[in-house]
């Protein structure tokens, strides 16, 4: 398991090309707002929206 602190544009990057390597990751996000929204979405709506 591999965590990520901060969902923002590097922290996102970085977590999906972590994931798309095969490892198990763990994205860390200030705002539960932010949490929940990757969470229901898959992608971050506020920074790389068009990365899933």
């Amino acid at each position: 398991m591999i965590t990520v602190v901060g969902a923002g544009s590097w922290g996102t990057a970085l977590a999906v090309h972590l994931a798309r390597g095969g490892a198990e990751v763990r994205l860390c996000a200030r705002s539960a707002e932010v949490v929940e929204a990757i969470r229901a979405r898959r992608r971050n709506p506020w920074y790389l929206s068009d990365v899933d």
